[in-house]
């Protein structure tokens, strides 16, 4: 499920994502920007999971693949 909305003067997309052998439903918050304007957009999009009640202890930079082959082989 995805929806499009402008938060900070930018188009972002969040996705809700649910991977069957991941316990859990996890949320992707992203927007498009040109190289230099990555660590504003980056602020922009995390006061956005902020304002969800998601802080910094919940954000994972783990891949939803890593994830299933880490859950495979407990």
């Amino acid at each position: 499920m995805a929806h499009d909305f402008t938060a900070a003067g930018r188009r972002m997309l969040a996705t809700l994502v649910r991977v069957p052998e991941i316990d859990g439903t996890f949320i992707e918050v992203e927007t498009i920007v040109d190289e230099d304007d990555v660590h504003t957009a980056l602020a922009d999009v995390r006061q956005v999971l902020a304002e969800l009640g998601i802080g910094e202890q919940d954000l994972t930079t783990e891949l939803y693949t890593d994830a299933v082959v880490a859950r495979r082989n407990a």
